[in-house]
């Protein structure tokens, strides 16, 4: 799931639904991912582990 999520053509559809994922390492890998839409890498800017809110920060 982790590699799928980082993808740059993973449906936007499970993009979404990974970004509440309980797992940091999912979250990471959403923020990582060039096709994540900018209002979720936003979202993510405030996540509660600080490599997901550093990457989210660092793609915008």
């Amino acid at each position: 799931r982790f590699v799928t999520l980082m993808h740059p053509l993973t449906p936007v559809d499970n993009i979404t639904e990974g970004c509440q994922s309980l797992f940091w390492q999912e979250r990471y890998a959403i923020a990582e991912n060039p096709s994540t839409p900018g209002e979720i890498r936003q979202q993510l800017t405030n996540d509660s582990n600080r490599i997901v809110r550093g990457t989210a920060k660092a793609n915008l």
